[in-house]
């Protein structure tokens, strides 16, 4: 596809072992644009995400997964749309779709996403401890609505694998679990340089 990012590291990972900093961390420090919920762009006013928000808790309650996953495959799609030619790092993409919404019934989406769109120029699944987890979860919010996924954690890492082996992304697996926000991003960046992205 040509019509894509001039530039995408995608960082993924489970709720609570530090993406959403990293993320920002990082697209300040390698001047990239961060993208965290494409769709709202598409679906809201700028300034606002109310109306994405209330779509995305309804299809977060359905049972049909090629529905859930064509829902975030569109917001693969459009980022690509919206941000071609740019420099972008995501907190979430492809895999955390998989992750969520991956089954054999939507294996066909997820072909045709990774067929669509390609895939990003690197991929960082951060990782950390069950009880670390816990831990910065709870310190976020005592009733983080994230807290039951924690039992789903090895799961989730399976299928993360799974699909970045299945699809032959670059990649890397960061255990963030005894490292600080400033150590992740000195590794992410090392290896950045390494591949010859930044």
């Amino acid at each position: 596809m040509e019509n894509r990012p001039k530039l995408h590291i995608s960082i993924e990972g489970m709720d609570g072992v530090g993406k959403s900093t990293t993320s920002k961390m990082l697209a300040e420090k390698l001047d990239l644009i961060l993208v965290e919920k494409p769709l709202h762009y598409l679906l809201e006013n700028e300034g606002s995400i109310e109306n994405y928000l209330k779509i995305r808790d309804y299809v977060n309650k359905q049972e049909d997964r090629v529905f859930t996953s064509w829902f975030y495959g569109l917001g693969n799609v459009y980022l690509y749309h919206k941000f071609k030619g740019q420099k972008i790092i995501t907190d979430r993409h492809l895999l955390s779709n998989y992750c969520w919404s991956g089954t054999t019934e939507s294996e066909i989406v997820f072909d045709a996403l990774v067929n669509a769109l390609g895939q990003p120029d690197f991929t960082f699944v951060l990782k950390a401890d069950e009880k670390v987890v816990r831990k910065r979860l709870i310190e976020r919010n005592i009733e983080d609505p994230d807290l039951p996924k924690i039992n789903f954690i090895p799961e989730a890492y399976k299928k993360m694998e799974a699909f970045l082996k299945k699809y032959h992304m670059k990649s890397a697996i960061i255990n963030t679990t005894s490292l600080n926000q400033d150590e992740v991003c000195e590794i992410i960046i090392k290896k950045l340089k390494s591949e010859g992205l930044v």
